[in-house]
């Protein structure tokens, strides 16, 4: 690949969730740096006098943070984006939400052939981007990876990590029919960033179904190769077995599941995909609906959401304290005819923390794996860009990939 002033540049360094991905890429930098040397790191944004505190804050930290660089560019200011971008290995947007302030960086990176993570959950944001760079990344040579946090990492390497295991089991498995079902049980609080995107998503839900059923027309709802790919119809019911009620989720975690089945034969010749949110009871179960409709509603009227809006103030986010006491597990049921794989993904916090420690993996990957990526570009998911080099990375820093049960 051709030199670049930085290797990677943090955009939107100064949020909540930027700020502890810097932590975490720094960190993860200088305990490497005896085996691999250090590289160039920028932290880009909007406002010089807040990247410079920041920077001034990790330097405290360690004063090999000195080598920070700082970059001022607005997320509506084209040419100082594609500046950017042509400066930069891999680019990391930590700006939400992204349906407004996504679109521009993700563009100069495709056109600039820089690779790109970001963390959203925005199903409309994926779909409006994919048919406008997909292709012109492949003629750059660069990949364009959303949904590199907890959206979607833990589901979507989860699976990829039970199929292997599947496939272990049947002789070839890509003939066979395949269904995998996920369980999310979480704990923890949401920072005013997530909370805007959360808003965002609700307010738009109307436009992003209508594009979602055009898109599933001419896409995703057609076999692949002579594979069918699909999601299973959603039920709402009680598993025994996990003792909790069960919720279809609605979230980017089935689009980009989905989306890796389809490049990825061994997933089999049928794939059906269920994703849902497990709830321990009937009382928190109608809490939670009742709270998901009322918010939804409320976010349809520029006044009511607003309000909503206000509930959490700009860079408000959890406490190193309720970090701490996040959580998560998925849990992945992958059937093949009489065969069966339960596996299980843990974790901290899942919003902030495990997120963080996610995309800044995924960006070192594209820099020190390089050469054992294989060479495919566009708009991918995380595991069709990095499989198990990604999943052996987290497994090294302490998210439990776990196979419980063959039968």
């Amino acid at each position: 690949m051709t030199p670049r002033k930085y290797d990677i540049t943090l955009y939107g360094a100064t949020g909540y969730t930027g700020r502890l991905i810097l932590i975490n890429l720094c960190q993860a930098l200088l305990e490497s740096h005896k085996q691999q040397p250090l590289l160039s790191i920028a932290i880009a944004g909007r406002d010089h006098k807040k990247l410079q505190l920041l920077k001034q804050e990790m330097v405290a930290v360690d004063r090999a943070n000195e080598a920070l660089s700082i970059e001022v560019a607005d997320c509506f200011d084209e040419p100082a984006l594609m500046v950017l971008a042509e400066q930069s290995r891999v680019m990391i947007s930590a700006v939400g939400p992204y349906m407004s302030f996504g679109e521009l960086v993700i563009k100069a990176c495709a056109e600039n052939g820089t690779d790109y993570l970001d963390l959203t959950g925005e199903n409309e944001f994926v779909d409006r981007m994919y048919p406008k760079y997909d292709m012109v990344a492949r003629s750059t040579k660069c990949r364009l990876i959303h949904a590199c946090g907890f959206d979607s990492v833990p589901h979507d390497l989860g699976v990829l990590f039970a199929v292997q295991q599947l496939s272990e089991q049947c002789d070839d498995l890509m003939r066979k029919d395949v269904v995998v079902n996920t369980y999310v049980n979480l704990g923890g609080k949401v920072s005013s960033g997530t909370w805007r995107s959360l808003i965002s998503i609700m307010s738009r839900l109307r436009y992003s179904l209508n594009l979602k059923s055009l898109w599933q027309a001419f896409s995703y709802g057609k076999s692949v190769d002579g594979r069918r790919i699909k999601i299973a119809r959603p039920k709402l019911h009680f598993s025994p077995k996990l003792r909790s009620w069960v919720v279809p989720l609605p979230s980017i975690d089935s689009q980009v599941v989905r989306r890796s089945a389809e490049l990825f034969e061994q997933y089999g010749r049928n794939f059906t995909y269920g994703h849902y949110l497990q709830i321990k009871s009937l009382p928190k179960l109608m809490v939670a609906l009742g709270g998901v409709t009322a918010a939804i509603g409320l976010a349809q009227l520029s006044w009511t959401r607003e309000k909503l809006l206000e509930l959490f103030p700009d860079g408000d986010g959890p406490t190193d304290g309720d970090r701490e006491r996040a959580w998560f597990k998925v849990t992945v049921d992958a059937r093949s005819g009489s065969h069966q794989v339960v596996a299980t993904v843990r974790g901290g916090d899942p919003g902030y923390g495990e997120t963080a420690k996610i995309i800044t993996q995924a960006a070192l990957t594209l820099i020190q794996d390089r050469d054992h990526l294989e060479p495919v570009y566009g708009v991918l998911t995380p595991a069709s860009a990095f499989g198990e080099l990604l999943l052996d990375r987290l497994i090294e820093n302490g998210i439990q990939f776990t196979l419980l049960d063959e039968c």
